[in-house]
């Protein structure tokens, strides 16, 4: 099927459920859903509907006022996302306590939007909720068609091979769509079922390359059969950077040289792509893909703790307070211009020896009152955060600097620690003045350095602060080749010891 939207607009009072329940019910058959599928499905429209039309949770319309409701059904690559628009009641998902079954007692007081919360994200693959400013908010629900993912696309899972394969030759080329199922299929030979979801969908692959979300590279031999992947992901169409990654290689393939043939094929693409730059995350438990990367021209800009699992099969994160993988964000310049930044005091040696090892030109200017101004097309969203379920983390992206956005982040800050996850990393705009007021805020809540992101902020450039959720890290694990990147490592860590707290804000 291709991309398609269906859209229902009804007043927001409970007795047009059922019409809006109709609507899901057979948009979800439509879009290749199987019976059990489309159950969950309802189950979590009718949760988040009721809230938004009754008036007594998180999304409440006041019943006086039945405002209009929008949804949105979208089908795209083997996935449905769902939006609920209104404008009611403003959203706080981060002041509902946590649901946890295996803890609750019979005596104990359920907080009434606790289940609900819960059964959303239990029937969902992801839920989000999005303040849109003067727009109102959106609550997004989003579910797979697992119909469409390769294990029900074949007639039984692949295997790894039991022994190396001879291999003499091969090539390095751009992906095209018959590609698709031969990459799902690599990913789950090198990984399993535990990397993004996206990857184990051949037509979510396919739709992603064709929207420039993903500008694949495959390793492919005389008869095509693919041996490895890798690929340019952009986080937003339209950012001047993007990060370098997703790669990986068959096993039965490994030790033939595949995986420096795809690496530098990857970085010579990217700097003919016009880009401003090229990032990458590499592990810290090894200085292997380290020094790859340093000898591509990659400079040392952030240490993000406790990203990866410490597993290499990337299995299923418990939450529990565990040695996790940390990985060192490095940055390589393609065409980056001169800029204006507003570091923060307390930070701005470390700052600015960044973007000096980066070679991205920047004046640093002294800390100044933020203004309302912005050159920010969507500027209603100020705030939002995404939760990586598969690593147990959360980015929380900030593009104001005003000193309300301090409250913004506490509630989104609660919130993410109340679902148990790791960590969460806080990315602030360094071109905007009022920088160093939202992060000493944010210092307050037990944030600390991680590093800088040129352009990372949809073509801004970034600071970027973590906050370790009853995680412990271990610094003496942390294995880095580059001198530079242990100087920035161990800013972090004294930066850690000054700030960071390991319990979850109250």
């Amino acid at each position: 099927m291709p991309a398609t939207t269906l859209t229902l607009k009804l007043p927001g009072q409970l007795e047009f459920l059922p019409v809006a329940m109709a609507f899901i019910q057979q948009t979800a058959q439509l879009f290749g859903f199987a019976d059990n599928e489309v159950a969950s499905v309802q189950l979590a429209t009718e949760e988040a509907l009721v809230y938004t039309m009754n008036g007594l949770g998180i999304n409440g319309l006041a019943a006086e006022d039945p405002q209009e409701i929008r949804l949105e059904c979208r089908y795209v690559a083997g996935r449905m996302e769902l939006s609920i628009y209104d404008k009611g009641l403003p959203v706080a998902p981060g002041q509902i306590p946590r649901y946890d079954p295996t803890t609750l007692m019979d005596d104990a007081p359920l907080h009434k939007d606790s289940l609900s919360l819960f059964l959303l994200q239990q029937a969902m693959d992801e839920v989000h909720f999005r303040n849109l400013g003067r727009g109102g908010k959106k609550t997004l629900l989003i579910k797979h068609v697992a119909a469409k993912r390769i294990d029900s696309l074949t007639p039984s899972s692949p295997k790894p091979p039991e022994t190396p394969v001879a291999l003499t030759t091969w090539q390095v080329r751009p992906f095209i769509p018959d590609d698709a199922l031969g990459i799902s299929r690599c990913a789950y030979r090198a990984y399993g079922y535990s990397y993004e979801s996206y990857i184990y969908y051949p037509e979510q692959i396919v739709e992603m390359n064709r929207s420039g979300t993903l500008r694949s590279y495959v390793a492919v031999d005389d008869q095509q059969t693919l041996l490895g992947h890798a690929a340019l992901k952009f986080y937003h169409l339209h950012d001047p950077v993007a990060e370098a990654g997703v790669l990986f290689v068959n096993p039965a393939y490994r030790k033939k040289g595949i995986f420096d043939s795809i690496h530098r094929y990857l970085f010579k693409q990217a700097g003919q792509e016009n880009l401003a730059g090229l990032y990458s995350r590499a592990v810290t438990s090894h200085a292997l893909s380290q020094k790859k990367l340093h000898a591509s021209g990659c400079a040392g800009c952030g240490l993000l703790l406790g990203l990866f699992p410490d597993d290499v099969e990337f299995k299923k994160l418990t939450g529990k307070t565990v040695q996790k993988e940390s990985a060192l964000l490095v940055f390589k310049a393609f065409n980056a211009s001169l800029r204006q930044i507003y570091p923060p005091k307390q930070h701005s040696n470390m700052i600015g020896d960044i973007f000096h090892h980066c070679e991205v030109p920047v004046t640093m200017e002294a800390p100044q009152v933020p203004t309302t101004q912005t050159d920010r097309h969507d500027e209603d969203c100020k705030l939002s955060y995404t939760r990586m379920d598969i690593f147990n983390t959360a980015d929380i992206l900030c593009f104001s600097n005003d000193a309300a956005m301090a409250d913004e982040i506490f509630v989104a800050t609660k919130r993410l620690c109340l679902e148990r996850t790791d960590v969460l990393y806080l990315f602030l705009d360094l071109e905007q003045p009022g920088c160093d007021a939202l992060c000493e805020a944010s210092e307050k809540m037990g944030f600390f350095f991680c590093g800088v992101l040129p352009f990372g902020l949809h073509g801004r450039h970034t600071l970027i602060l973590q906050f370790l959720n009853n995680l412990a890290i271990d610094f003496a694990r942390i294995d880095l080749c580059d001198p530079f990147a242990r100087q920035v490592a161990a800013y972090v860590e004294n930066s850690s010891r000054h700030h960071h707290s390991t319990v979850a804000p109250s």
